[in-house]
This record gives C-alpha cells, structure tokens and sequence, in this order.
C-alpha cells in the first residue's frame, strides 16, 4: 500500500483522518482537470483545512491504481490488480490502511476518523464494524443508504434528470416545450418527449434508458457494467454483481456507538437523497442518537466541492463537514 499522511507542523494530532477508497478507486492526489490547462488534487482540500485544526489527513492508492500523466483522470491502472478490488479486499484495505497509521511514530494512541464518500461510505461503515475499537468517528457523505440495486435505479431515472433540472422554471418536475426551447438550441424538444405527453420528465427518462432499468431488473450484470463504463465509470470486474449480493448499509451501521455524521445534497444524482432520510428514520426508531444527519439545497454527489478549487470558497456542505470534524476530534 502506497500513502500520503499530513500531519500538523506543531503539536500531537487531535485525530487523523483517513479518506476510505471509491468505487473507481483512487490515487493518493485524486489529480483532475480544472480548465484553462490547470488542474487540482481533490484531496488538497483536506490537506489545507485539516493540519490548522491540528489533525492529519491520510490518503491511500487502491488496489491497481497510481498516479499517472493523462488527463482528466491522471491515473494508471494494473488491470489484474485493480480486479482484485471486490468490497471484501477494499474492507480489508481500509483496515490495513488504518493499522499503517497506528504504526507511525507517536500515532499508536491517536484517534482515528473515517471519510468516505459514495462507496466509501460503506466501506467506512462495514469496516468499523469489524473492528469498532479501532475507529472514533466517521463522516459520510453522498451517503450510499441502500444496496446498488436502489442506487442504479436512481441513477438512470431522477439522477438522470437532475442534469436538466435548471430548465424547469416553474418547478414543477416537469420541463414545458417553451421551458426546452428557452435554453436548448442545439436539440429538437420531440427527441426530448419520448412519451408525446408535452413534457419531458422522468417517465420520458425511463423510456430512453429503458435498456439499463431492465437490466437492473433483470440482473443483467455485464450490460449494467457497460452502461456504467459507458458513462466514464472505471469499475473493477464484477463490481455490479458483487454489490447486488452485498447487505446494506444498515446492517452494519445498526451496530456502532461512535460519532456518525451524514452530510447530504439534495441534487446528487448518483445516490437517492430518499435512501438517505430513510436511514435516518431507522436510527432515530432505533434511538441511534450517535447519528447526525445534515442536508443540503443544490449541492450534489460531491457536496460542491469543486468550487472551493475555482475560488478558494467552501460550499455548506463541506463547511459542515470541517465543524463536524472539528466537535468530534478530542481537544489536545
């Protein structure tokens, strides 16, 4: 395992915190393109906001995966390697990851918190469950609430639509012809209203992804594996079926005392903000008081960080993140 940890320039760290790995897997930078030929490191955010709240920041390279030279995702992959990367090895990595950390100098004994977006989430979850001692707190977002069978149902309906939810003015879930023609130009509406019922909507969504919805129905792994590798989505073999059988998150966030925080974006169109709310509900039925949940307008599956790297600005959902991080870390 290849890392990068940050560490305060005085003190013993609060905490340290490490980001759990993604479904596509992730470079120890997460290097991207930012225009005008200039890029960024998504995990710089954390590395520039943690250390002056005197706590570390640790990052890690998946299974597979490095950093590379090519844009948009500056990454090289060892394809039979990056197979390896089933839930079960990233669960184990994330562990291994966290007994790295416990070896450094002067680290045995500092607390650790767990950050993880998408599958992280679950993997940040499941991981703690195994060895709850090990872990202090986590924090989640763009939270992945229910199985992959709920997640992919969302993505190519209202997740889909969520791209064109701009045009619909008056709010209504529904995009008019003259809503349509206000703002695109470069396509007729009738390629739009699939239905011919004078709207485009998610129903109109359903019949143009109509091919993916009926694998997802049909467990039809390897057309959901391209349908997602078609949309960009670099995903280990097997990804789709090895989540189809997996528990949900509840099954392993039921069983944990610690600090769990769930920050939450309304507009994320890979996970359904209604799985989420209906996490919620389970832990307050089951008297989680461990458990926050945070919710936010606008913002989607990465809560708006891309802002932050365009104009130096923290959009609500991460700002929250950094407070939340802030409370539970113990003070020195």
């Amino acid at each position: 395992m290849s890392g990068r940890l940050v560490l305060p320039r005085t003190n013993p760290p609060r905490a340290i915190v490490i980001y759990v790995q993604t479904a596509e897997g992730a470079t120890i930078d997460q290097k991207r393109p930012l225009g005008g030929g200039k890029t960024f490191n998504y995990y710089d955010v954390y590395r520039d906001k943690l250390p002056p709240m005197n706590v570390g920041f640790f990052s890690y390279e998946g299974r597979g995966i490095s950093m590379g030279d090519a844009p948009p995702r500056y990454e090289k992959i060892d394809w039979p390697v990056f197979n390896t990367g089933t839930l079960e090895n990233k669960i184990r990595d994330l562990l291994s990851a966290i007994e790295i950390v416990r070896r450094q100098e002067g680290l045995q004994r500092t607390p650790i918190l767990l950050l993880g977006c998408s599958e992280g989430t679950l993997l940040a979850v499941e991981a703690t469950s195994r060895k709850p001692d090990s872990v202090a707190g986590l924090v989640l977002y763009g939270v992945a609430a229910s199985n992959l069978r709920q997640i992919l149902t969302h993505i190519f309906t209202e997740g889909y639509f969520m791209q064109y939810r701009s045009l619909d003015e008056n709010k209504d879930g529904a995009i008019s012809k003259e809503e349509w023609d206000k703002r695109i130009k470069s396509t007729d509406f009738s390629r739009a209203d699939l239905n011919g019922d004078g709207k485009f909507d998610v129903d109109d969504v359903k019949i143009m992804l109509k091919k993916s919805l009926d694998a997802i129905a049909n467990n039809d792994y390897e057309v959901l594996q391209e349908s997602l590798k078609a949309g960009a989505a670099t995903l280990p073999q097997g990804w789709v079926k090895d989540h189809f059988a997996h528990a949900e998150m509840w099954s392993f966030v039921s069983k944990l005392k610690m600090p769990i925080g769930c920050f939450q974006g309304d507009a994320d169109a890979n996970v359904p903000i209604a799985a989420v709310k209906e996490l919620e509900a389970k832990a307050k039925k089951a008297n989680l008081t461990n458990m926050e949940f945070h919710y936010f307008e606008g913002l989607d599956h990465s809560l708006g960080i891309g802002q932050y790297f365009v104009n130096g600005k923290l959009p609500a959902g991460h700002q929250a993140i950094f407070e939340y991080i802030d409370r539970i870390a113990p003070k020195n």
